[in-house]
């Protein structure tokens, strides 16, 4: 919610928005992520998800109380923003290291990719509700309050999964030689909760991965590069320029201010991180990528060509071709995003694992922060989309000649896939 939030889906009341509290929440997260790299395999991953609900709820209560003072909102959106950061890595460790082989793309799909495209999607809802109504009023209820509203009941239900359902690494027991602990997490993990023969066929799995591990990640240097790139690229995927381009196109081709167009676009974000989940382990992470990087990079440099002559700007018809590749942009950069998901959870070296998910993460709030320390205009729109859509088109190059398949194989199999510049 709070990336749709940076991006200009805000309607705040009481004061005036400036680049700070625009990208102050990406500043939190990056301080998270690298937080969270150092106490990861340090402190129980629960501990780690409540600690972060509890931030996240306080900045909800910020958001309600204090909608109208500049102040209360940046607290909360570096409180927001921490929390996200420092629960960033421990999901991706968990997702691969406890969701069978078989499922994994769906598992980081779903609650990667979908938990982020979701809260986007409602925020864009929140935005467009109250966008034809001004708050005066310092009391009056406004888009902030809904924003904080809504916050503070995820909190609450993520603080509850947290405290019943999050169970610890099994692997990370077996690193440190608890046996039966792992046996128990293993148990705790597949229905119904009795140990089985399965259960010890993914103990030995994992013991085996341990075994398997190198020592230092010199060898996984080509995997942190390759999806340090895929995820600077996925945050092109959502940024002020796109937020500018569905306002005026929508403006133009209706000939006056609507807010539908917003909504589709966040719903065809939403709806493509679904599909690409469900596909990932059938159809392959590898192709699902390709699939929306070529689709993507082919339509951004269509709308950058069509904002190319300024006269377009003005001419219904065009923007209206401009609206609809932006929806079919929206799902196709969906494909792209899981897919990244899916590949952060399976690439990266045991031990260092919570720093290498880290730094791909903090690589794509940089270049979200970045990009919304710019302030988009008309004349930057073809310059925005015509490098975007080279940049994907370069990636879906790239990825056809380094990226493996990595579908339905085991963490170990994974990561050898990826020790390789080259697919094989």
């Amino acid at each position: 919610m709070n990336i749709a939030w940076s991006c200009g889906f805000d309607n705040v009341q009481g004061f005036t928005t400036n680049i700070h509290i625009m990208i102050c929440w990406y500043l939190a997260a990056i301080i998270g992520a690298a937080v969270s790299a150092f106490i990861t395999n340090r402190v129980s991953k629960k501990l780690i998800y409540i600690f972060s609900s509890f931030l996240i709820l306080i900045g909800g209560v910020f958001f309600v109380a204090l909608a109208d003072k500049y102040g209360g909102i940046a607290v909360a959106r570096y409180l927001n923003g921490f929390a996200v950061g420092l629960v960033f890595v421990p999901m991706i460790v968990l997702i691969g290291e406890e969701v069978n082989s078989g499922q994994r793309g769906l598992g980081a799909g779903i609650l990667v990719s979908g938990s982020i495209s979701l809260g986007i999607y409602l925020q864009i809802v929140i935005a467009s509700s109250f966008s034809y109504s001004a708050s005066t009023s310092n009391n009056s209820f406004g888009t902030t309050q809904l924003h904080g509203i809504i916050v503070i009941i995820y909190a609450i239900l993520a603080f509850l999964m947290s405290y019943f359902f999050v169970v610890e690494s099994p692997i990370l027991h077996l690193m440190l030689n608890n046996e039966h602990e792992a046996i128990d997490c293993l148990r705790r993990l597949q229905r119904p909760f009795v140990v089985t023969q399965e259960t010890y066929q993914r103990l030995e799995e994992h013991r085996r991965y341990i075994e398997a591990s190198e020592p230092n990640g010199d060898k996984c240097i080509p995997a942190l590069v390759k999806l340090c790139l895929l995820r600077g690229l996925v945050a092109l995927s959502f940024s002020p320029a796109i937020a500018a381009a569905l306002l005026w196109s929508s403006t133009v081709y209706a000939e006056q201010f609507i807010t539908w167009p917003w909504i589709i676009y966040g719903l065809c974000l939403w709806l493509g991180t679904y599909i690409a989940a469900f596909c990932l382990d059938s159809v392959g992470r590898k192709l699902v990528l390709l699939i929306g990087a070529l689709s993507s990079g082919v339509l951004a440099i269509a709308i950058g060509a069509i904002y190319n002559d300024f006269v377009n700007y003005f001419i219904p018809s065009k923007m209206g071709y401009v609206l609809y590749m932006l929806f079919v942009l929206g799902l196709m950069v969906s494909f792209v995003n899981g897919a990244s998901s899916a590949y952060l959870t399976e690439a990266f070296p045991l031990r260092l694992k919570p720093y290498y998910i880290a730094l791909p993460f903090i690589v794509e709030m940089l270049v979200l922060l970045i990009i919304g320390a710019c302030t988009p205009d008309k004349d930057s729109l073809a310059a925005y989309f015509i490098t975007f859509g080279v940049f994907y088109l370069a990636f879906f190059v790239l990825s056809f000649l380094c990226l493996p398949e990595t579908k339905q194989v085991s963490l170990q199999e994974a990561q050898s896939k990826f020790r390789n510049i080259l697919s094989q």
